[in-house]
């Protein structure tokens, strides 16, 4: 009998198995719609699936935002229910510790509850100027930055991407501090950073991505080289290659297939 109820309660477990490019999750927890401080968008998607690692740190950060800063966090793509590959531009999204935060701080959610109808309006909007090279000051809110910081700071973090423009707008704000090494620049990632939380402890099956050097804040040679002498972001290396999507785990196909 107790072995029954053992079973069934590992069964029941949540876990990220494989890498943030190639897994799934078992037993994934949905992000509430609604929280003190956040609201997820674009629900007809569902992408609000997650590691309950990830729930937790979603709800935490907002409640830091709304309570230090009076702003809002509005969250994209997480993961599917299953996990596993998306139809679409992101290769990673994959294990439920990947979740897209907007830089927007929406007006309209400020004040109140959006509907389910204007949440699905509602994409990702630059905040750059019109030719790529700077960050502009009318749609950088005062808050966003301070937002960032939050976010990186948590020690669940692995990496927080922003478009290399970002980086460089952080590197001069916040000159010297020590999360600005999790902070890394990539393509994209103007309308929105993505936060990539570490492998839980207890999610044996989970592969972890190589730990960054904490002691480099990312703001020299290497945020140099993504810029041209134009400070245009440079184009993606090795883009005219057919890109093969990386194998899964076995113990994903019951898990994506439904079986599980």
């Amino acid at each position: 009998m107790c072995g029954s109820v053992n079973t069934h309660a590992a069964s029941s477990l949540s876990e990220s198995i494989g890498a943030y490019t190639a897994g799934c999750i078992r037993n994934a927890k949905p992000i509430p719609a609604n929280g003190e401080g956040f609201q997820v968008i674009r629900l007809g998607r569902g992408r609000y699936f997650a590691n309950p690692v990830t729930v937790d740190y979603i709800m935490h950060l907002a409640r830091e935002v709304h309570e230090d800063l009076h702003g809002i966090l509005l969250i994209g793509d997480v993961s599917q229910r299953t996990g596993g590959p998306m139809l679409d531009e992101h290769s990673s999204h994959q294990i439920g510790l990947d979740a897209d935060i907007l830089y927007w701080q929406h007006p309209i959610a400020l004040q109140r509850r959006l509907t389910e109808v204007e949440r699905a309006h509602i994409y990702p909007q630059s905040v750059l100027t019109e030719d790529g090279t700077q960050v502009d000051d009318f749609k950088w809110d005062d808050r966003t930055g301070e937002i960032i910081k939050l976010a990186a700071s948590d020690v669940k973090v692995e990496r927080i991407f922003v478009n290399p423009v970002i980086k460089k707008k952080l590197c001069t704000d916040y000159k010297g501090e020590k999360w600005l090494g999790k902070v890394r620049p990539w393509y994209g990632h103007d309308g929105h950073f993505h936060v990539r939380l570490k492998c839980p402890a207890d999610n044996s099956l989970c592969v972890p991505q190589e730990p960054i050097n904490m002691f480099d804040d990312g703001c020299g040679a290497e945020l140099s080289s993504w810029f041209r002498s134009d400070g245009t972001v440079r184009g993606p290396r090795g883009s005219g290659k057919k890109s093969v999507r990386p194998r899964l785990p076995e113990e994903c196909k019951a898990i994506l297939n439904g079986l599980y």
